[in-house]
């Protein structure tokens, strides 16, 4: 475990390069398991669909499996895409979650991100309203699990006098918006959320809208993921690092918009493009990438998004940063 200034945790995509399914799960839940024995804090789990590679379609089943096999790490949802599910549904499961993990589930929530398919096959017409529908969704869920009945005529969602069954152990769950959108950051300091920003997201933008949410909230909870790779030989880590994140907009199949393509993700981006948004490198390298993150954004947890699609390799990576990086970057403080 970490100690009380520092904060780390590991982002999963439930990643199926070699085409075998049982496969990749297991090596997911793995690689989740083995992160409260290394120290890390929290374990998040991304949510996808309609994805050959990406396939952690259920990420109640893949908690529930975490939740079982661990007994101290948080965990996530990294995140809940409520615009393409039924909230009642996700606040059942989440409530019943939180119960079996004794209080251990961070709720974080977004709108799906750059994949049409998804959308289209809810029936949403734009990603604006994938996020309108998210806002209507998430109140609707915090209600169901505060009030003994409830009573709404939403634009996307209705209910009368409903009440729902197991309620969470944690009054109240931690929600987490991960978007920085107007709205989103907006939303998050009326309501006291914590904001989290994807492992694409480019640094200097992410620093530039975080600083009037510091000035206007204070310390609030923050969270930023980052692609991740780290081995003893710097070289070798670079080598490596930088193909597992040239390799990723391709295998997951986004479709971003011109004017929102991440400049990592963008054909023509450069090495030091890609690895000024990630901690990359041997460990004395991703040491001061950890302390450059505290300099840019101030409190706030880091997730660590493994870039080696092969999972024994992201293992190491994780083990290394743990026994080598954790403690060197130990000025790291952290949001709650």
């Amino acid at each position: 475990m970490t100690d009380s200034l520092q904060r780390y945790g590991v982002f999963l995509n439930v990643e199926n390069p070699g085409g075998s399914a049982a496969q990749a799960l297991e090596e997911t839940m793995r690689t989740g398991v083995e992160a409260e024995a290394l120290g890390f804090d929290d374990v998040w789990v991304a949510e996808h669909h309609y994805s050959r590679f990406a396939i952690g379609s259920a990420p109640g089943a893949l908690l529930g499996y975490l939740a079982a096999r661990t007994s101290r790490v948080r965990l996530g949802t990294g995140a809940a895409l409520l615009a393409l599910n039924d909230p009642v549904r996700v606040a059942e499961e989440v409530a019943t979650l939180d119960l079996l993990s004794r209080g251990r589930i961070e709720f974080g929530v977004a709108r799906g991100g750059p994949f049409p398919v998804q959308y289209r096959h809810a029936g949403l017409a734009s990603p604006e309203a994938a996020r309108e529908r998210m806002h209507e969704a998430l109140a609707l869920i915090l209600r169901l699990w505060s009030e003994p009945a409830t009573c709404l005529e939403g634009r996307f969602y209705r209910c009368d006098d409903l009440s729902i069954e197991p309620r969470p152990l944690q009054q109240p769950v931690p929600v987490w918006l991960a978007s920085l959108s107007a709205d989103s950051r907006r939303l998050a300091a009326a309501h006291g959320y914590g904001l989290m920003a994807t492992p694409s997201a480019d640094l200097a933008k992410v620093a530039a809208l975080l600083a009037p949410e510091r000035a206007a909230r204070g310390d609030f909870p923050f969270a930023i993921a980052r692609f991740f790779h780290c081995e003893s030989d710097h070289r070798r880590a670079v080598e490596n690092g930088l193909a597992g994140v040239r390799s990723y907009p391709g295998l997951m199949g986004v479709r971003f918009t011109p004017a929102s393509m991440p400049p990592m993700f963008a054909p023509d981006a450069s090495d030091a493009v890609i690895l000024a948004n990630a901690v990359i490198g041997d460990p004395a390298h991703c040491a001061a990438r950890l302390r450059l993150l505290q300099e840019q954004l101030g409190p706030h947890r880091l997730l660590l998004k493994p870039a080696a699609h092969d999972p024994a390799q992201a293992r190491a990576a994780l083990g290394l940063f743990m026994r080598e990086v954790a403690e060197a970057g130990g000025q790291l403080r952290v949001s709650p």
